[in-house]
């Protein structure tokens, strides 16, 4: 008997702090509704927030990634197009540097044996004018030009051997320019390859961008569409709660 009055005794305390229990849940689910349906869509509105500045900084990226691509493109097609032109330049240093070494100094030879066989010549004709100059009762003067034919000719013979090392000269320059010019194409080259690895770069950077976007469109509509939602869904879970605190309340 002792014992069942000890049970009865735990049972109608526990069926009172039951009662106790679900009127204070009671109490504390409404009171707390409207605090926890703020704290929810003031976050939801800072994740919204976050979201939009996400994509507005993507957007940012993008248009910094699209311009720089532009201009990374824009220098290679110039860096391409100058080691083409430096290039066709090393044909041109070509044919100057075989016109320096062969077609002027043959040339030169050449104008220098017409002038020595001229120069032979315009002896011969000085000597002959000289002498019919003198003849007594002679139509003409004396022949005495202050620089015979034959001399000047010489002359000019003689001002031709100053050219040839002038023509080696410039070759020796066009052989360096060549190599400089080799250089600065290898170079360019270089520029224009690294320039196209920063292409591909920037486009699969872009591609992630994109990427990026999506799955922050994707968000910012479930973070909406819980922000439209939460007061009801609260609300409902509120009176879910309030059912079975009653039942309970009623049953126990």
């Amino acid at each position: 008997m002792k014992i069942r009055r000890q049970l009865g005794f735990l049972f109608v305390i526990a069926a009172v702090a039951g009662m106790i229990f679900s009127i204070i849940g009671l109490v504390q689910i409404w009171r707390y509704e409207q605090v926890v349906t703020q704290t929810v869509v003031d976050n939801l509105e800072l994740v919204d927030q976050a979201l939009n500045a996400t994509q507005d900084g993507l957007t940012v990226v993008d248009d910094v990634v699209e311009t720089t691509k532009v201009d990374v493109a824009s220098l290679q097609t110039t860096t391409r197009a100058l080691a083409l032109a430096i290039h066709d330049m090393s044909s041109m240093f070509d044919s100057l540097s075989t016109l320096a070494t062969e077609d002027f100094p043959d040339s030169i030879k050449a104008t220098q044996t017409s002038l020595e066989s001229a120069q032979s010549s315009a002896l011969v004709i000085d000597n002959t004018l000289a002498v019919l100059t003198s003849l007594p009762f002679s139509p003409a003067g004396d022949y005495k030009p202050e620089v015979p034919l034959h001399t000047a000719l010489a002359d000019v013979s003689t001002s031709l051997d100053s050219l040839p090392a002038s023509l080696a000269t410039i070759d020796t320059s066009l052989d360096d320019g060549k190599v400089n010019l080799a250089v600065v194409e290898v170079e360019l080259n270089k520029i224009s390859d690294t320039t196209k690895d920063m292409s591909r770069a920037l486009s699969n950077a872009q591609t992630t961008i994109g990427k990026y976007q999506a799955v922050t469109k994707q968000l910012k509509v479930r973070v909406e569409t819980l922000q439209l939602g939460a007061p009801g869904g609260i609300k409902t879970m509120v009176w879910i709660l309030s059912f079975i605190l009653i039942w309970y309340l009623l049953t126990g």
